[in-house]
């Protein structure tokens, strides 16, 4: 069986990974991250999907 290792930094301080080309998100993305009603409604979502599994795990 393979042992896990954690990676090591590069010499010098480089980075592990380059995320400098990663696209930044838009105003509109950042306004609504920051929406505590679209937070919220996202929340109730979520909660809603996971607690039908649930459910439905328990015949």
């Amino acid at each position: 069986m393979k042992q896990l290792t954690t990676p090591t930094p590069a010499a010098g301080g480089d980075p592990i990974v380059d995320l400098s080309k990663a696209p930044m998100p838009t105003a509109k993305t950042l306004k609504m991250r920051q929406s505590l009603p679209f937070q919220f409604t996202r929340f109730l979502s979520f909660n809603s999907r996971i607690m039908r599994m649930v459910i439905k795990g328990h015949h």
